[in-house]
This record gives structure tokens, sequence and C-alpha cells, in this order.
């Protein structure tokens, strides 16, 4: 991949990791432009590594105090919720990893998957209610958990499934950004240690590339959820939703 694509991609990768539009199907689409589907999963990954470093820099205080104040025994505690929230795409994803990679990466899906999610996220905007993050409990987590799974289907959005879930709970637009946020670090941090460990036995990898990749995709995320926090009070979710409908809708005419 030469340096071009490299900068495409990490910059297609850290705008949409966290917004709800899917970057797996920007990373497919993007890899089928380029004629280049072999090496898909392994710069994939490394790309979540890069916003995966993005996330845990931003929210670094959070997660420091998290990790302070974690105790096993506090069933609500914000790190036991997070932990609780990954086990179902933990599990999921265990059994289900390859009948998608194999079945479920291709424009078909993610023209549906685009138009489906966009409008569920539509309708559970209206869901939203008065929570704060102070209030998520371990049952919340289990709810958000489930919602998360459906992020393995390419053109899901695991940022657009964790929000619309926290909406149904009631949490207030910018909590339930957070909890989105929040979510994505153990899950980007299971995604790269799972796929890494495949990918160190079947695909020839460049580390020059690679690095290139975590390094612009870290930066592109940082500043992606740093506006994002700050313009979803401000104009909400239609935006991304008729982005999705555009997507799907140039998708099916080309």
């Amino acid at each position: 991949m030469d340096f071009v694509n490299i900068i495409l991609l990490s910059l297609i990768q850290g705008i949409t990791e966290f917004l709800p539009i899917s970057s797996s199907a920007h990373l497919i689409i993007f890899s089928e432009i380029i004629n280049n589907s072999n090496q898909d999963i392994t710069v994939d990954v490394f790309a979540h590594f890069g916003t995966l470093l993005a996330v845990i820099w931003y929210f670094r205080e959070d997660l420091i105090k998290i990790l302070r104040t974690y105790k096993i025994s506090e069933v609500n505690n914000l790190g036991n919720c997070l932990i609780i929230g990954t086990l179902p795409i933990l599990f999921f994803g265990f059994f289900l990893r390859d009948i998608i990679e194999v079945n479920l990466r291709n424009q078909n899906v993610i023209v549906f998957s685009m138009i489906f999610f966009g409008i569920l996220l539509l309708i559970f905007e209206y869901l939203r209610g008065n929570r704060n993050l102070e209030d998520l409990t371990w049952k919340d987590s289990i709810i958000l958990g489930l919602f998360q799974t459906f992020a393995m289907i390419p053109g899901a959005s695991r940022s657009a499934l964790v929000i619309m879930g926290a909406f149904y709970l009631g949490f207030r637009s910018i909590d339930a950004l957070k909890i989105s946020f929040l979510f994505a670090t153990p899950t980007l941090a299971l995604i790269f240690l799972g796929e890494n460990y495949l990918i160190n036995f079947e695909y020839k990898i460049n580390i020059l590339e690679l690095l290139l990749v975590v390094f612009f995709s870290f930066l592109t995320a940082c500043i992606t959820i740093h506006f994002f926090l700050k313009l979803v009070n401000k104009i909400g979710l239609l935006p991304f939703v008729i982005y999705r409908f555009l997507l799907a809708g140039i998708l099916v005419f080309t």
C-alpha cells in the first residue's frame, strides 16, 4: 500500500470510528476502491489500534479515575460496568467472527445496514432522557453490550449501536456519547489483541506502513472525538443519518 493510500485509510478510520456511520463499512469500501482486499484485516486492525490510543488519550483522566476507584466487589462501579458491557461482544465475536468475515463483508450488507440502523438511530434519539454517566448500572451494561454485538455487522456502527442503547436506557445525548467512547476502550483493545494474534500467522506485515496507519488514525480520531462531543448537542444525529442514507444510495447506483 502506498503512502497516499495509507494516509487516506488512516483518515477514514480516525473519522468514522467514533461517528455513528460505521468505520468497518468505510474501510471495506476503501479497500475495494484501491483493489487491496488481501490486506484488509491487517491494516484494519492497526487502524483500530490508533483509534484505541486516541480514546485512551482523550479520556485519560476518566480512565485513570476508573482505575483508581475500581473495586471488584462493587458491581455498579464504572470499571465493572465496562467489563460487563464487553462480555457479549467477546462471546459472540469468538463464535461468529469467521462467519461474518466470509459472508457479511460485502456491499449488499453495507447498504442494508446503513439504511436499517440509520432509521433505528433516528427513532432511538427520541427516547433519550435525563440520566447521566453516574447512573450507569451493571444491568444497563448488559443491555448496552447486547446492542454493541450488532456492530459486528458491517455498516451497523459500534458507536451508533451503543448510543442507541444509551438512548433506550434514558441517558442524555452527551452522556450517551461518553458511554460510547468509554465502551470503545475495552472493545477496541479486544479487537486489536485478538486479530493481531491471528495476523501474526496469516499475513506478511510491513511494519513502517502499520506504524503510519496507527499514527494518522490516532491523530484524526483525537480531532474527531473533540468536535463530535462539542457539536452533537447543537446538530443532533440527523446529519449522520442523512449521510448513511446518501452513502447507501451511492453504493446502490454505482
